[in-house]
């Protein structure tokens, strides 16, 4: 079935400046040159967008080579700001884990420096803006009171209600932004997920991802120990994570480009895949193969034959998405789409919460809190109507919504039929 032998093939309506990254960030055969003809203009435009989808860093690592002075100037102090930055992510992680073990807490870490050396090179090319920890749901109130202990605030201005974890928890401080994302004294924040899965808010399981608490190991990196999850179930949460962001229409590139480095290293790596199909079964690898579909197809990595035996088994609605709409999410991050809305359907299969579901994402309710961030910035950058008085910023913020779901209603629908007839027409 579908595999691109060339990925990235559809044309994405992205700017011009995000097509040459795109191409540049190939695991396969990478290609900066386009990147040599943009504009000062456009490398502003790209260099905001690298920083808010967190790939500045892997920017960074490519032969600079042509680009404009103020440019890798610019990079090289990234890269300089993120190294000192890790010092402050150890002592933060220490503290915290300090406070943790003195509570009889038992957590493991998710995410961030977990990530190197197998999806990222080192830990310092690596953005980590807080902390995830993962408790059994019933340690989570005691984890959170070991760290108000140490002085850390749970944060009540954001809708936690749809997250897998608690209201995130940071420390009031002197600490002002200035504009760079990798301030080395940016403060870390921490978030406590109480679930590696939300089925309540997916409207699906994950088949055994409940064992990831059982294998969790203790690792090492450079000075620091720290328990995380099998690299078999660190493989099986990246993937799952990616999915989730894919369904809530979330900013992933950055993931999908991390899930990329693993898979492209370990492509021959049959011991490894062999093993994960002793310990995840069927379901739980097909879930994730719609991730490594993403990997190969964003980013142009290779795969192990398992890779590709996995996503040619999928079932045929969700190939013929992955084949129609893979650019989508990207697509989404400059003009909103709904896409992925097909992509859930057909994950739900013959599920009685499939309509329901097309009726709250083509018509959800609208009620963000008066002074909700979300009525400050859209698609993470700052809105014009920010400056607003609060009650008129969230009429302006209201009509538009109201708008915009109404307009994308007739496109989605077509999509739907579309993607509905030529997935019909595919051997089962």
């Amino acid at each position: 079935m579908f595999l691109p032998a060339k990925p990235s093939s559809r044309p994405l309506r992205v700017p011009r400046e995000i097509a040459a990254l795109l191409r540049a960030l190939q695991l396969g055969r990478p290609d900066a040159s386009q990147l040599h003809a943009l504009t000062d203009t456009e490398w502003k435009s790209l260099l905001e967008f690298s920083d808010l989808a967190h790939l500045t860093l892997s920017l960074a690592q490519l032969d600079q080579q042509g680009f404009p002075d103020w440019v890798r100037h610019r990079l090289e102090k990234n890269l300089a700001d993120n190294a000192a930055r890790f010092d402050l992510v150890v002592n933060t992680y220490q503290e915290a884990a300090a406070a943790l073990e003195l509570a009889g807490v038992d957590y493991l870490v998710l995410k961030g420096f977990t990530q190197s050396p197998e999806y990222v090179p080192g830990p310092r090319l690596r953005m980590q803006s807080d902390l995830d920890l993962y408790c059994p749901q019933e340690e989570v109130p005691a984890a959170r009171a070991a760290l108000e202990a140490i002085g850390y605030v749970s944060d009540h201005q954001m809708d936690y209600s749809h997250a897998d974890h608690v209201p995130t928890l940071y420390r009031k401080g002197r600490w002002t932004w200035r504009g760079n994302m990798f301030d080395p004294e940016m403060p870390l924040s921490i978030e406590l997920h109480f679930c590696l899965w939300n089925e309540a808010e997916l409207l699906f399981p994950a088949p055994q991802i409940d064992t990831f608490w059982n294998r969790k190991k203790t690792r090492t990196l450079e000075n620091i120990s720290f328990p995380a999850l099998d690299p078999i179930d660190q493989l099986g949460y990246t993937s799952l994570h990616i999915l989730r962001d894919l369904l809530s229409a979330d900013w992933m590139i950055h993931h999908v480009y991390e899930l990329a480095f693993f898979l492209h290293h370990h492509a021959r790596d049959h011991a490894f895949w062999t093993r994960w199909e002793e310990l995840h079964p069927e379901r739980l690898r097909q879930l994730q193969a719609v991730a490594f579909f993403l990997a190969h197809d964003w980013f142009g990595c290779n795969l192990s034959a398992e890779n590709k035996t996995q996503i040619h088994r999928l079932p045929a609605e969700i190939l013929q998405w992955l084949e129609r709409f893979s650019g989508s999410p990207i697509e989404g991050m400059f003009k909103q789409n709904k896409t992925m809305l097909w992509m859930h359907t057909a994950l739900l299969g013959t599920s009685g919460r499939k309509w329901p579901l097309v009726r709250h994402k083509l018509l959800p309710v609208i009620k963000p809190r008066i002074n909700s961030p979300s009525l400050k910035w859209s698609y993470r950058r700052p809105r014009k109507i920010r400056h607003l008085p609060p009650r008129l910023r969230y009429l302006v913020h209201f009509a538009s919504r109201i708008f915009t779901h109404t307009r994308l209603v007739p496109a989605t629908l077509f999509q739907g039929l579309v993607w509905k007839f030529h997935a019909s027409r595919l051997p089962e």
